[in-house]
């Protein structure tokens, strides 16, 4: 996955052979998280899952394995009473 500038975000999907099929737009709106990490699999369902900060919360994008609808959305509190910005750990 990728996010451009605009915060379009991109699901770039390998073919096995080193190359990528053609990217597959997910949707706009992105560009209001300050980090978006994939953070494996969340829930135990075989698919990897991304997470999503910025200042109007954290919610955890469930894969749905589809790429038409490819995430479901529910709200963490997983950096609640943190404040407003991310703390890396790099």
């Amino acid at each position: 996955m990728g996010r451009d500038r605009a915060g379009v975000l991109r699901l770039h999907l390998g073919k096995g052979d080193g190359t990528f099929a053609p990217r597959i737009r997910i949707g706009g709106g992105w560009g209001g998280f300050s980090q978006l990490v994939g953070m494996g699999d969340a829930n135990n369902d075989g698919r990897g899952d991304l997470l999503a900060y910025g200042p109007a919360g954290t919610y955890v994008y469930v894969s749905t394995g589809s790429v038409s609808a490819p995430f479901s959305r529910t709200l963490t509190n997983l950096y609640a009473g943190e404040g407003g910005k991310f703390n890396s750990l790099s």
